[in-house]
């Protein structure tokens, strides 16, 4: 299943990742954010239901200036950024929240898709910036927008286990730009859908459906990342 989601990616197509019923026991929709099309993000928005975030590594966002939420706003000590009650992992993946300077709203399937490809053209053109990108990143996107930005942690899931982690490391095997487009699939009850619908919806759109456990699994043996061999 893992390669059949490398060849998904690879080829444009949605992934369905569902991380585990021991965390969220949640489905997201995941697309290669240099394949994040208006059509895409429309969907997305149609099919999915949650949040439409786009990931980046913890080495691109430091590069960047780009730092978790929690860690850039001043309020820690009035308790207001207080996650330590998070019910599913102990930190939280989100930075800012953004638009390409080129849209109007931003938050039109057209406007989210400008958003998000100009940021992955952006990651993939970083190591030519050297020491300007906060101020090309300031010159392609304004803050605050319509698409927020979540950092996979470095280290992957030697420290966190999400969606953030689980995609982005994905595209990365995939030889793509590691960044991912993902929203979490809410049932027609409200509820985040189960795995048993999310499978179904998968088998019904001929899409790959994986679990986080066999990413997982292919990352501990990557000896990339200093692990066994496969």
């Amino acid at each position: 299943m893992f390669s059949e989601a490398i060849a998904s990616a690879a080829s444009g197509k949605p992934i369905l990742i569902h991380d585990s019923k021991s965390r969220e026991n949640e489905t997201d929709i995941v697309f290669a954010s240099q394949f994040a099309t208006p059509e895409a993000i429309r969907f997305m928005r149609k099919n999915g239901g949650g949040m439409i975030c786009v990931t980046v590594r913890e080495r691109e966002a430091s590069k960047i200036g780009l730092d978790y939420v929690g860690n850039m706003l001043n309020l820690k000590d009035k308790g207001i950024l207080f996650s330590g009650d998070i019910r599913y992992d102990t930190t939280s993946p989100f930075s800012l929240w953004i638009n390409s300077r080129d849209t109007f709203t931003g938050i039109s399937d057209i406007d989210r898709s400008a958003t998000i490809m100009g940021f992955s053209g952006f990651i993939e053109k970083l190591p030519a910036y050297n020491g300007s990108a906060m101020s090309k990143f300031s010159s392609m996107f304004r803050v605050p927008g319509h698409v927020p930005v979540i950092i996979a942690r470095e280290g992957y899931f030697r420290v966190r286990s999400g969606h953030t982690e689980l995609s982005t490391y994905l595209m990365e095997k995939a030889g793509l730009i590691p960044s991912a487009t993902v929203v979490e699939m809410i049932g027609d009850d409200g509820r985040s859908m189960s795995p048993d619908e999310a499978q179904a919806f998968a088998e019904k759109h001929s899409l790959t459906f994986i679990e986080g456990s066999e990413i997982i699994r292919k990352w501990s043996n990557d000896e990339g990342y200093g692990n066994g061999g496969i």
